[in-house]
């Protein structure tokens, strides 16, 4: 969009707001930020107090299912988007005023971004640079099309890219509005797992375009402003002074730069902190039943069965830690790199016979953090962490001097900068993993040592049936 048309597209935007009832601030601005790399934002013009409104948006202005499906003029497309799932159903209804000269939201759509960065739009060969990120597989760009084609397509048979341009847009723009009376604070919606499944969606919430409150970008150390749900109509407040010629932000939460680059196109440093790496179960059992592990001590294990693996996950399951991935983190205030429910996991896989026989008939319970925290799990997890990191096909230091090249593409910037916040991660990890100083008593390790002790007739007892032999030499 050229200079003129960018901001002439800006001033009929500012000039329906007013006219479909949005009360703006005089304090506030919106700003043309591509000088910056960026699109519009929401600047101070004068110093904001704490907790005062910048604009507020009736819930009549918002583009939902609900408020869109009384200007659709077709009766069976009507009656088929209000039958379909939420995310779905916006989708088909944003399509549809898209098509309409006249419709209400108009001024709204022309100032939506025409090209993502998202990863639904890239090429095979640019999500390779993302190596062995899990973020790939959440995607969901073969899911969604299945819908748009059973949902989506049947209503209009354009380009599938502008369905995926759309339900994109919804994926990074759209709230989670409550119903009225309810006091549940709006949030970001759509996530693009949630958007395919629509399992997660709540009842009592209405997924939302709203003007003007999308238009705030996010960040995670300068966020100043949050949307309020609390009256009859939607308020953005400051939750902070902000003084004149700030930018006012919005915040998405605690995502890591894997999501950040998923649902809205973009990666920051500033959410680096939030960065995780997944360690799956599936990677876990493999690893201990395909062969010999040897640990940082030098001992070997031996692996475990398929049915002694089959037993320890339906214990894991019934004590409540069983999960199909793990997140690893970096430490903070909301909790350790490594959580409780992996360490749980591996302290039931790697618990002796008798130990493993009082957790299953209930005689024992699965003890606190420090305790799961032993020697024995924390080595096997330090091999397992090692496992993973080497799943990437480059390296920590391959990767920083990677970034240091001045003409590497965007996108390849971008993928960079995620699996390299991942193994970071991973690395903090194992770091931790190999402090582990808890007590073996329990663990298998400390059965082969004992068995190991013993002279003699045991002696000879295990030379002559090699069954009775320790898993670990």
């Amino acid at each position: 969009m050229e200079t003129d048309e960018f901001t002439a597209a800006t001033a009929a935007f500012v000039s329906w707001l007013s006219e479909i009832g949005v009360r703006i601030n005089p304090k506030m601005i919106i700003k043309d930020l591509r000088a910056e790399g960026r699109g519009r934002g929401v600047v101070a013009a004068a110093d904001f107090a704490e907790d005062e409104v910048v604009f507020s948006v009736p819930r009549s202005a918002v583009l939902n299912v609900s408020n869109a499906l009384p200007g659709i003029s077709d009766n069976p497309s009507k009656d088929a988007i209000s039958k379909m799932p939420n995310w779905l159903a916006l989708t088909a209804a944003m399509v549809t005023e898209g098509q309409r000269s006249d419709s209400r939201w108009a001024p709204y759509l022309a100032i939506l971004p025409r090209q993502l960065e998202s990863l639904v739009f890239w090429s095979e060969s640019e999500l390779r640079e993302l190596q062995a990120s899990t973020v790939v597989e959440k995607i969901g760009r073969k899911g969604a099309e299945q819908m748009f084609a059973e949902h989506i397509t049947p209503l209009d048979e354009r380009n599938v890219e502008l369905h995926h341009r759309v339900a994109s847009i919804i994926m990074a723009y759209a709230f989670d509005i409550p119903e009225d009376g309810e006091e549940k604070e709006p949030e970001r919606g759509g996530d693009a797992d949630e958007l395919i499944s629509d399992d997660g969606e709540d009842e009592k919430t209405v997924l939302s375009m709203i003007p003007l409150a999308d238009m705030l970008n996010a960040d995670a150390d300068r966020n100043n402003a949050r949307l309020c749900s609390d009256n009859e109509e939607l308020e953005m407040r400051t939750i902070k002074p902000v003084v004149q010629g700030e930018e006012i932000f919005n915040d998405y939460g605690q995502l890591p730069r894997s999501d950040l680059l998923r649902r809205y196109g973009y990666v920051t440093d500033n959410y680096a902190a939030y960065d995780v790496a997944e360690l799956t179960t599936q990677s876990i059992c493999s690893r201990l039943t395909e062969g010999p592990l040897t640990l940082p001590s030098g001992k070997s294990m031996d692996p475990l069965s398929r049915h002694e693996i089959k037993t320890r996950l339906e214990i894991a399951e019934r004590e409540g830690v069983y999960e199909l991935s793990y997140d690893l983190a970096y430490p903070g205030p909301d909790g350790p790199a490594i959580p409780d429910e992996l360490l749980a996991l591996l302290y039931i896989i790697l618990l002796d016979d008798e130990n493993l026989k009082a957790l299953i008939s209930s005689q024992t319970v699965l003890p606190s953090r420090s305790k799961l925290s032993t020697e024995l799990v924390g080595q096997v997890l330090a091999v397992l962490l090692e496992r993973r990191l080497k799943d990437y096909s480059t390296t920590i230091e391959e990767d920083e001097k990677l970034l240091q090249q001045s003409k590497l593409p965007h996108r390849t910037t971008m993928a960079v900068n995620v699996r390299l916040g991942e193994k970071r991660v991973l690395r903090e990890a194992m770091q931790a993993a190999s402090k582990f100083d808890g007590s073996n008593a329990r663990m298998m390790s400390a059965a082969a040592a004992a068995r190991g002790s013993h002279t003699g007739k045991r002696k000879a007892e295990e030379t002559s049936n090699p069954k009775k032999k320790g898993r670990f030499t």
